[in-house]
């Protein structure tokens, strides 16, 4: 559930359209330059944009949480000389809204949310402007603005645990990830009593590594089929008993049933808590799979992982509790005739719809609740999703996924909660491509096959 290609190169395009100066270097001007020039703005009015006065702060707040020395990113985007060598492809890049990355959207046509890595289209402007002036400089004395501090986990009942120190992450695993490995670790909280998460914070080992972390919880004894997940995630790990963990990428592993994902984290992500004074119920006796996206693409072959440590904020009671539950009406046609996918199809469509009071493990004795958030989720193959709420006899848009991309998943909290009853229904439409198969696709938690999944974040009103 991360990402089997990351790099930005891949999403921008080609250097090809960088400007070439005549001796076949990137045309960029000193750091200490102080060029200026003006853009005509769309309604004709002349609009003075610079370097350091204006796109010096926007790649600050936007990019260089990844963008950065030590980062996740492919480049730095830290001075006047990188934003010029990338000035093209960052516009290509903005203006399709591939980055800073967000797969829905929140322009306000279908909800906002909160932390949303959004560019307005002034900024977006400002950027085309400041290309067509000639990139200038601007007053260098400004420097470069460092990026947001993100959140700390500070609260009382904070516990840390970690994944194995001794992990060498492995690319091409998974068919199609060439510098991306996925690997799960069993960490068990040793919860004697139920307890709520209210708070989370996940701090990498290594930020050059590490490009995405999914923290399921599991019933140990839950059955998914012939076997408990207990012994199915025993046999995962057996399969490679020389490495800690065990490979996965769709979610927890094969034949691993998850309870929920009340932790996703991506990088620039900070310490995060439940709002409106919610907490997440982990069971007694429940255990966490934690997923490690790794991509190599910063590191040396064989460099080995430190450890990712994964912070919990628990409390013995909450004002309100939370539950996140996951349907997959893609999924679940697997116990009765399953859904296929045709090949060659470049817009293959599923839909279904549930009451919140369907959805599996969705146990609330109330029937009023607010949905906090929503997960969506589809493998490589997906292209689009969208969410509606039926309420009340009227619908209401909940998100509209309109540019997929696996590398890049979250759970998208709501600036303003959805009130709704356990009785309204959710209704998911799910857009592949299939136009590189040559055989139908299925439902699978793996690789081969698709999924259209929802996590639902609610809380009892």
């Amino acid at each position: 559930m991360t990402l089997p290609r990351l790099l930005l190169l891949t999403l921008l395009p080609s250097v090809g359209c960088l400007r070439i100066s005549a001796n076949g270097e990137p045309d960029t001007d000193d750091d200490d330059g102080e060029s200026s020039s003006s853009a005509s703005s769309d309604d004709g009015t002349v609009a003075d944009v610079a370097f350091y006065e204006d796109i010096a702060p926007l790649l600050a707040t936007h990019c260089n949480g990844c963008h950065r020395d030590g980062g996740v990113a492919p480049f730095t985007l830290t001075s006047y000389t990188d934003a010029v060598t990338w000035a093209d492809p960052i516009l290509a890049a903005i203006e399709a809204r591939t980055m800073p990355p967000f797969t829905v959207n929140n322009d306000g046509s279908c909800q906002t949310f909160t932390d949303a890595r959004w560019l307005g289209d002034d900024d977006i402007d400002t950027f085309a402007n400041w290309i067509a002036a000639g990139t200038p400089a601007g007053d260098a004395s400004l420097g470069v603005p460092a990026p947001p501090e993100t959140p700390k986990l500070d609260g009382p009942g904070v516990r840390t645990m970690a994944t194995p120190e001794l992990y060498v992450p492995q690319a091409g695993l998974v068919a199609g990830a060439v510098e991306d490995d996925y690997r799960c670790f069993l960490v068990d909280p040793e919860l004697a009593s139920d307890q709520y998460l209210v708070g989370f914070e996940i701090l990498p080992g290594d930020a050059r590594m590490v490009h995405h972390v999914l923290v399921f919880n599991v019933d140990p004894t839950r059955s998914g089929g012939a076997t408990t997940n207990a012994d199915a995630m025993a046999a995962l790990d057996e399969a490679s008993p020389d490495e800690p963990g065990w490979s996965c990428f769709g979610s927890a592993g094969e034949g691993v049933w998850v309870e929920g994902v009340p932790i996703t984290w991506a990088p620039g992500t900070g310490a995060t808590r439940f709002p409106g004074g919610a907490g997440v119920r982990l069971a007694a006796g429940q255990q966490l799979v934690v997923q490690v996206h790794y991509n190599l693409a910063q590191v040396e072959a064989g460099a080995t992982a430190p450890a990712t440590e994964i912070a919990l904020e628990l409390a013995d009671d909450v004002e309100r509790r939370a539950h996140v539950a996951l349907v997959d009406g893609f999924l679940l046609s697997l116990f009765d005739e399953p859904a296929m996918l045709p090949p060659g199809d470049p817009a293959a469509e599923f839909s279904y719809a549930v009451t919140l009071s369907q959805i599996p493990n969705m146990t609330t004795e109330f029937d009023e609740v607010d949905v906090l958030g929503v997960l969506p989720h589809m493998h490589t193959r997906g292209t689009r999703m969208r969410i509606d709420f039926d309420i009340d006899g009227q619908t209401e848009c909940g998100a509209d996924v309109d540019r997929w991309d696996f590398d890049w998943q979250q759970t998208f909290f709501y600036e303003e909660p959805i009130a709704m009853r356990m009785s309204d229904t959710m209704r998911v439409g799910c857009e592949w491509n299939t136009e590189g198969e040559t055989q139908p696709i299925g439902p699978s938690l793996g690789t081969e096959g698709e999924m259209c999944l929802v996590g639902v974040v609610v809380a009892e009103r």
